[in-house]
């Protein structure tokens, strides 16, 4: 896990979802993956660096090798891998299994949620709204500009945004559009949709 000393720092957020860019290194988090168990067979790893330019979310399966399922970086991300039901229970569990607040999952994990319409943009937000009060590091007239501010900007851009949640046999739920920017997605054969799903099942998510 990362050290608290970074997670209560809000310079530690604003570079993590880019809202500082200035020069840092953060040694302690180069080449150490956040392992995150979700059961006793599945495991997320994320992989931020040392200077959050290409945060990277792994998958692993019992002992078998880990395997790359999403990344962001501002030129040619793939950051879209978690559906909304799914983020929700995987922060859930993580907070339990590692007894810490649901806001410092929540926020880690945020940016690989694909959002597939404005009403659960809407929902999404509203939730991280509630996880970065938790946190206590933004003040109330912060959070309020915040939340206008991303929804505004997300009835501007919506219009032009083609992605989909699709439900495919024998893989699951997948990604589609010319916006889906995912792994997750029928072409992708590597993706581990067979353990993936057994986790989701296990975590009694939708």
């Amino acid at each position: 896990m990362i050290p608290s000393e970074l997670l209560y720092s809000r310079t530690f957020w604003d570079r993590y979802f880019w809202q500082l860019q200035d020069d840092f290194s953060y040694e302690m988090l180069e080449d150490n993956p956040i392992h995150f168990q979700l059961t006793e067979e599945h495991v997320l790893l994320l992989d931020p660096g040392d200077d959050f330019s290409y945060i990277s979310l792994s998958f692993q399966y019992e002992d078998e090798e880990e395997i790359e399922i999403a990344w962001d970086d501002e030129a040619h991300f793939h950051p879209n891998v978690l559906r909304w039901s799914e983020y929700k229970a995987i922060v859930t569990r993580i907070a339990e299994a590692h007894e810490i607040d649901s806001w410092i999952p929540a926020l880690l994990l945020r940016r690989f949620v694909g959002i597939q319409s404005m009403d659960e943009l809407q929902a999404v937000s509203a939730w991280e709204l509630e996880m970065r009060k938790a946190s206590g590091l933004y003040a109330e007239a912060e959070l309020k500009e915040w939340f206008e501010q991303s929804i505004v900007q997300a009835e501007e851009d919506w219009v032009n945004i083609d992605r989909r949640w699709v439900y495919r046999e024998p893989l699951g739920w997948v990604v589609e559009g010319e916006d889906a920017y995912s792994l997750r997605n029928s072409d992708n054969t590597p993706f581990p949709f067979p353990q993936w799903n057994q986790m989701l099942t296990d975590l009694g998510s939708e």
